[in-house]
Formats: C-alpha cells, structure tokens, sequence
C-alpha cells in the first residue's frame, strides 16, 4: 500500500542543508524544498568568483574523521577531488612558524631560551594547574603553559572573537582543541610519521579539495538534490515561521524586496541562525526567550580578495597572522589549493581575513577603502608589495561565527528549551545549533537529524519475524 509522502523544508543551501536535503530524498518518502536567503548555494563553503580568479570565503578543506562523511564527499566528488599535503604556517614576531610544530623551527624561531621558558612555563602549570578553568584563557594555560597561550593562542584569538581571552568560554576551546596538550605537540612533532593514524585533527597533514574552490562540491551536491526531486529557492529570506504553539505549520520567505511565498511542511530543518529564528516566529515567545537570543551574538567575517601581480607568493595554504601590527587574522592562497582557482597563473589570488562586529564601525569600511588596507598590511607583512596588488573585491558575512562568551551558554539553553516544543522544528549547523563547528561536523549534524526522523518513517522501522521463519537465518529488515 502506498503512503502519501511527507513534505520537508530546510532553511539553508549551505553544507548542513544540502547535505540534509539529499539523505531525505534518498528515503523516498519525504519531498524536499530548501528556501536559501542569498544569490548563491554553499553558506559559508561557498566559492566567489571575480574576473575569473575563485575565492573562498576563508580557505576551506575537506578534512574529516568520520568513515560516513568521507564515503558522501567521494559519492559526490570522486572525479575531482584531489588529495594535498597541508602546508600552514604562523606569522609572529617577524617569523614563520611551521604548524604542525617543527622542534627546529620553533627553537631557531623563539630562540632557545624562550624555548626553556616556554617548557618551564608549562612544567608550572602541570604542578599547579588553574582550578575551575572557566575561560578560554585558563582553559588554554593549562595545556600549553601560559608562555606559550601568549605567543600562538591570545594574539589571534582576541582578532576572531573582539574580545579578550580571559572573557572567552572555556568550551570555545574544548569544542576546537579538545585534550590535545603541549605534550602531544612536541610528541607528534618528533615522532608523527609513526603515528599518522592517531594524529589529533588539528595536526593532521593531509585534506581532499576540488578544483575549483569549496564551493564547487556543494554546487554539484544541489544538482544531485535537483536530480532526486528536491527544489531549491533562492533569494529566499525567512521572513516568519509560523506555529501553533506545538508545531511549526509553515514557512514565509521571500526577497529583500518583500515579495515572498508561503511553504507548508510537516517538517522543518534550520540551518538560520538562532537569534534571527527566535525573531522570525510567529506568534512570537515570551521577552525572557526573546532577550536570550538577543543575547547570542555572533561575530561577521570580512574576506579582502586580491588578485597578486606575481605566480609565486607563499607556500602556504593558510598562514596565521599573529603580528598586532596588522588587523588582518589569516591569510590563504587559493593558487596553492588549486591553479584552477586563478585566470592567469602569473597572477596569485590571495584572500585576506579580517574579523569585526557589525555594529562596530570597521564593518561599514568601503571596499575601495578594504582593498587599500590589505594591500598595506601585506607590505607591511613583507608579504608581497602594496603596487603588487592589481585589483579585488571584498566579501562580507555578518553571521560567520557564533559567539562563546562567558553567558553564551544560559542564553542557549533558555532559546533550546523554547523550541523543544516543536517536535518538527530540527536544528543543525553551525549557526543553527549555535555551535563553532567545521563542515563536516555541520554535515553529522544533519545526518543525525535525518535519522532522527527515519524512526519514524514505516520503511525504516524493523518489521518482526514472522514466528514460523525464526531460529532460520531469517533477518529483520535493517532499520
């Protein structure tokens, strides 16, 4: 007997989304539609092209311990994804610093008695650790050693999130770094070629990436949603998400303009960001939900993308700033993923990062005025030559990364208890689980979702056997 098939919409035509998008359709009883807010697929994966030269916004790669996640971006991608040997450096002090640690590098680059202060340093805090490390700060003084927090930590850090460490969540650091210690990085420093299968993620030297940017995988993954059934929208902004207290009913989006179309489901996936969501129902909660998911702040991301007057700049995928004579926080060579990634090969496409809020004023600098900056830094840097620099555009992201100051977590709990209500209401992502987490963490948390739902979907739930095929190799059908 056929079932009438049930109707899902995702918000959001990032990875989390898509991702979701395709795992529902694979069941066959579930129709998809995604309402993506921007121009573009991909969310924060996505590639930006101008004048031929590809950008990502912030240097992606596809780096996962997860066996389900691999086996996907080989089903998608196979025929155009390419193994690299990852090269990332730290800029401090007028240096460069290998990343992973290099012994050598790091003793000719902080001489050798900074070196002994450093293991000193973290000798101390082994004997006398910070009790109750509350802060991203304590957190990070306890496994490197306070030494070493102020060289490679607190410089950088202060740049992404605006404020000081010491008003950082220690589960900032927990989420990101996990147990990895000074001791590991000097262990796998010296003998990680052994111990390649163990590595911690942030060491590993090895990441898949397509050749034409990020973006490209998720671009091809929204033909296979289209293949399989699915409808995408873009230029699709939530404007209101309508409940009836127990359930969501239907979702209200449409363009800047105002124009917008009404979308029934029975289910509802979010990738948007929490605070925005909370503020997009209808009817609306009560002020205390409301002020805690004005309280979740969220930190925009600006990429000034230029296009060099030179084929060779760095080795580097990515190299971190960690120089306060500069704004900038990171730096990442497209040339160095792909040579596909640039119009012309004597040119290189590099893309500068620079983090703000955007109520702050650095925000609503020009473009005119970004590209200037960046090219002076640059020099500044030793990087290439501000004349060097022959042209770019700039991209900014108001929502890159959520916040984890100190009282992010009381604000979370109060706006995810609130919508506990809503059984149909799933939420994944990094923005929509409020959680910094990489891409192929965003793509779990829509698989976990999914199959959160397939429970409950009559094909997947296990049929007993029949009394007269038991104890004869007969099987339950997998759920």
């Amino acid at each position: 007997m056929s079932t009438q098939k049930k109707q899902a919409v995702i918000i959001g035509a990032g990875p989390a989304g898509l991702t979701a998008g395709i795992e529902l359709l694979k069941t066959e009883q579930i129709d998809v539609t995604i309402l993506e807010r921007d121009a573009v697929i991909g969310g924060l994966a996505r590639t930006n092209e101008y004048k031929g030269y590809r950008y990502d916004i912030g240097p992606h790669h596809f780096i996962t311990s997860s066996d389900e996640v691999m086996k996907w971006w080989l089903d998608v991608m196979s025929d155009d994804f390419h193994p690299h040997k990852r090269y990332t450096r730290i800029f401090y002090n007028n240096h460069f610093f290998n990343y992973p640690l290099d012994p050598y590098n790091v003793i000719t680059g902080l001489s050798l008695l900074e070196c002994f202060k450093c293991v000193f340093s973290y000798i101390k805090v082994r004997l006398f650790p910070i009790k109750n490390a509350k802060t991203f700060q304590d957190w990070i003084t306890n496994r490197f050693g306070f030494r070493l927090f102020s060289i490679f930590f607190k410089t950088y850090t202060e740049k992404v999130w605006g404020i000081t460490c010491d008003k950082i969540s220690s589960d900032w650091a927990a989420q990101r770094i996990k147990g990895f210690s000074l001791s590991q990085a000097i262990f796998y420093a010296f003998f990680g070629r052994w111990f390649k299968k163990n590595v911690p993620r942030t060491l590993q030297d090895t990441f898949f990436y397509p050749s034409l940017g990020a973006g490209s995988f998720w671009e091809r993954a929204a033909k296979r949603l289209t293949s399989l059934g699915g409808s995408i929208h873009l230029n699709h902004g939530v404007q209101k998400l309508e409940h009836d207290g127990s359930r969501i009913t239907a979702v209200m989006a449409g363009d800047a303009a105002g124009s917008g179309s009404r979308f029934e489901a029975d289910e509802f996936f979010s990738t948007m960001p929490l605070q925005a969501l909370i503020k997009s129902l209808s009817p609306l909660p009560v002020q205390e939900v409301i002020a805690a998911a004005e309280s979740l702040r969220y930190r925009g991301l600006i990429t000034v993308n230029l296009i060099i007057d030179k084929g060779t700049v760095i080795p580097d995928h990515w190299l971190y700033v960690h120089e306060k004579s500069v704004r900038m926080g990171r730096i990442g060579n497209m040339n160095n993923f792909s040579l596909k990634m640039v119009a012309d090969q004597n040119h290189t496409a590099l893309s500068l990062e620079y983090f703000a809020f955007i109520e702050e004023p650095f925000w609503q600098t020009s473009e005119a005025d970004l590209l200037k900056l960046g090219a002076a830094e640059l020099e500044i840097l030793g990087i290439v030559k501000a004349s060097e620099v022959i042209d770019g555009m700039v991209t900014k992201t108001a929502e890159a990364y959520p916040m984890y100051d100190q009282n992010y977590h009381t604000h979370l709990g109060i706006v995810l208890g609130y919508l506990k209500q809503f059984p149909n209401l799933h939420l994944m992502g990094r923005n929509g689980m409020h959680r910094y987490n990489n891409m192929d963490i965003a793509m779990l948390s829509a698989m976990h979702a999914v199959n959160e739902l397939k429970k409950n979907l009559p094909v997947f739930k296990k049929q007993p056997v029949p009394m007269k095929q038991r104890g004869q190799g007969a099987q339950s059908p997998p759920a």
